[in-house]
């Protein structure tokens, strides 16, 4: 009897701790995540919230039922997050995330899954969503991200670009779980599978102790985004959380921050802000540069930058844009202002609008959108390299505010529809020398595109060049009413001049030709002048044997 009640007792005691496991386990539930940051071509974070303090699993592989690799944090804590390294370029991982080898929490699906980044200068392309100022928890935000996920179906984009107010009203935890991580407002269904690159905007710094340096800023935006430090893929070290960069591809990526007030007071007295920007942009020998700061240097929408309070934007065109142009900066994407505005290509404009001058300004007076026939060429050689920088205010995605009807002079386009219609985002492409942001309304339609071509040499590739044509100059360039061919031969000969667009078609008919001498010839063409501003190729043809040069009619 006495053994018979110990084995009882002994069994009892064993059903009893397994209850309690099992029980422990079963609490344990997914409050956030899992979101994906710091995406590099060998390496991920994984992040995610649990109800109660756990380890961390992570499990990954090739396949949703084959996650063969697993990476395990033994820190028993709720906020989680796993850095999974020994990934290859641009391949597809799936993985699941839980407390250990049998609870799993979320993954082991086709949801959850990501893509490795290219190789630093890999040139084959990719594309990047963009938005601002969303987390607003309303109607706009939600069709915005349902578009995404249309779009996304048919589209790979590997990326995912925040531009700063991500959870209002004060960026606190709170805001964030039910505007940023949440299903109903928010992304879940998104953070699972796209990894983002986050900047702050003014309002998540409402809940970030702002009287301390930069790098000990602190408060719910630093703990639920995990970015670079140390130049994990290119750039040059920021150590810290509130500005770095990256390469993604054959992009130099800056995300920057417009809420540094207090390096803004001196910054032309060592502001180790001032400093890092310009030794990074300065530093990289990538084909595109593109920024991001939250506080747009233009804007007439919910925001106008020329209004005397408007210090922060203010800063940022008087200070910071003058550094990102003088190293070629080609786009500058900002949010802030509750609108979508996109300017010309420009280049020196600092002052308020009242002092825009369009002939010093404008590089390109075109619309850049390659469906109407433009596009924006920035040269990397001549008296126009590196000059010319598309800037973009993409601040509706959703938010949304009565705007005051005007259109800032470097801009050519502005979306500001009434109500619950008055949202949208950007897909951001590049490939090869080509780069291209196109704006979708938040039910699909596409309502502005612009291209910026990177220009490499003096003659168009991909013609076949004429050898007895030892030179060919073309000035001035960018011209106006005529332009002058300088044009070099090893032999007399004669000549057809043709000018077409960028996809190669004759806007004009033959504009000269004639017999040309040993030596250098002057053509002067001067019936052109009513052709629309924009790029050209301007063609000298020669028993059908070509030589060309990009033109710039202003």
């Amino acid at each position: 009897m006495p053994t018979t009640k110990l084995n009882y007792m002994k069994y009892s005691i064993a059903f009893l701790f397994v209850l309690i496991s099992i029980t422990t386990n079963a609490q344990t539930t997914l409050v956030r995540g899992p979101y994906l940051q710091s995406l590099t071509d060998k390496s991920i974070k994984i992040m995610w919230r649990t109800s109660d303090s756990t380890q961390a699993v992570v499990k990954i592989g090739y396949a949703p039922n084959a996650l063969n690799r697993t990476i395990i944090d033994t820190h028993n804590i709720k906020d989680h997050i796993v850095l999974v390294d020994g990934l290859s370029a641009r391949e597809k991982y799936y993985y699941s995330v839980g407390t250990d080898d049998v609870n799993v929490l979320a993954g082991g699906d086709e949801q959850h899954h990501f893509f490795a980044a290219p190789s630093v200068g890999d040139t084959t392309g990719f594309r990047f969503w963009v938005i601002g100022d969303f987390g607003k928890a309303n109607s706009r935000q939600v069709r915005v991200r349902n578009w995404f996920q249309t779009y996304v179906k048919d589209n790979k984009v590997d990326a995912w670009l925040w531009l700063g107010d991500n959870a209002y009203q004060d960026g606190k935890d709170v805001e964030y779980q039910e505007k940023v991580f949440g299903r109903t407002y928010g992304y879940d269904s998104i953070l699972r599978f796209l990894p983002s690159y986050p900047i702050p905007g003014n309002h998540d710094y409402n809940s970030v102790n702002q009287s301390k340096p930069a790098e000990k800023h602190t408060g719910p935006y630093y703990n639920n985004v995990e970015v670079f430090r140390n130049a994990e893929m290119g750039g040059i070290p920021s150590k810290t959380e509130a500005y770095y960069s990256y390469d993604f591809g054959n992009v130099h990526f800056m995300a920057l921050n417009s809420e540094l007030y207090t390096y803004s007071i001196f910054w032309d007295l060592g502001s180790p802000y001032k400093t890092w920007i310009e030794n990074d942009i300065k530093s990289t020998d990538k084909k595109f540069i593109v920024a991001y700061i939250h506080q747009p240097p233009y804007s007439k929408g919910s925001h106008d930058t020329d209004d005397f309070y408007q210090i922060f934007m203010q800063n940022t065109r008087e200070k910071i844009v003058p550094i990102l142009e003088k190293y070629g900066v080609d786009v500058v994407l900002s949010g802030h202002s509750h609108v979508y505005e996109r300017s010309y290509l420009i280049n020196g404009h600092y002052a308020r609008s009242s002092y825009f001058n369009k002939e010093k300004v404008v590089v390109d007076s075109t619309d850049g959108n390659p469906d109407n026939g433009n596009v924006y060429t920035k040269y990397t050689y001549g008296p126009l390299k590196g000059k010319g920088t598309v800037y973009s205010v993409i601040g509706n995605s959703g938010n949304y505010e009565e705007h005051n009807g005007k259109m800032h002079p470097v801009f050519t386009t502005k979306y500001d529809d009434t109500g619950d219609n008055g949202a949208g985002s950007m897909i951001l492409e590049v490939k090869g020398n080509e780069l291209t942001g196109t704006y979708y309304t938040l039910d699909g339609v596409l309502f502005d595109k612009f291209r910026i071509v990177k220009q490499d040499s003096s003659t168009i590739s991909g013609i076949k060049q004429n050898k007895n044509i030892k030179s060919l100059k073309v000035y001035p360039n960018p011209f106006s009413e005529q332009v002058t061919l300088e044009v070099s031969l090893d032999k007399a000969a004669v000549l057809d001049v043709y000018i077409q667009n960028l996809t190669g078609e004759l806007v004009a008919d033959k504009i000269a030709f004639g017999r040309a001498n040993k030596g250098v010839n002057l053509i002067e063409i001067n019936n052109i002048g009513d052709l629309p501003a924009g790029n050209y190729i301007i063609t000298i043809a020669q028993d059908g044997i070509f030589t060309s040069k990009q033109v710039v009619k202003l």
